[in-house]
């Protein structure tokens, strides 16, 4: 029992192991292991797909950078877009970018312990901001036929690489298949994330 507590403190200051800060949740650098099987490597670990929360923090740069420049282009009374194709860019904008920084600037003021799993709702709003941005590339922004063609590969060759990462680890997700200690290594994409090993 003590080593199980002992192994959940991340400092002397018994900050626990798994807590983080805001600005780790961003690029999804942390993760939370919630169990590990008993005899083997097995376990489930809160672990994004690093695809899609990546791609969702790039939707939201992207869309401020476009709004930006249909805001410039609209003051000096060069018009681009029809203008119920403004209002639902701008709406769905509000929407989700308003939703993500309700459910996520607030945590900056907070005192108390936080953990990845804080940044889900405000991840949601930007994941729902990705479709609207695309189809605004696709629908007001591309022209030729060829560049949409081109656009819609990119976006397959999107979706297959998100499901190749859902694929990867899903053995962190659901607890099955028990990986090796090799493979479990192979998945530690990056350095900060705290994936189980059990030494044998």
């Amino acid at each position: 029992m003590i080593e199980l507590k002992m192994m959940m403190l991340k400092s002397e200051e018994t900050e626990h192991k798994y807590s983080s800060s805001p600005l780790e949740w961003i690029n999804m650098d942390t993760n939370i292991a919630y169990w590990l099987h008993p005899s083997s490597n097995a376990q489930i670990q809160l672990i994004g797909n690093i695809v899609t929360w990546s791609s969702a923090t790039v939707g939201i740069l992207v869309y401020l950078i476009l709004f930006l420049w249909h805001l410039l282009r609209q003051h000096r009374r060069v018009y681009t877009i029809p203008k119920d194709s403004w209002e639902h860019f701008v709406l769905a904008g509000a929407v989700c970018v308003g939703g993500w920084a309700v459910n996520y600037l607030p945590f900056f003021l907070m005192e108390k312990t936080l953990f990845l799993y804080h940044y889900l709702p405000g991840l949601t709003f930007k994941i729902l901001l990705l479709p609207i941005v695309l189809e605004h590339i696709h629908h007001d922004i591309l022209r030729s036929s060829v560049s949409k063609n081109t656009f819609s590969a990119v976006v397959l060759a999107w979706i297959s690489s998100v499901y190749f990462v859902y694929r990867t680890f899903s053995p962190l997700t659901y607890g099955y298949p028990a990986l090796s200690a090799s493979e479990l290594t192979a998945l530690r994409w990056k350095d900060s994330w705290d994936i189980l090993i059990r030494k044998r």
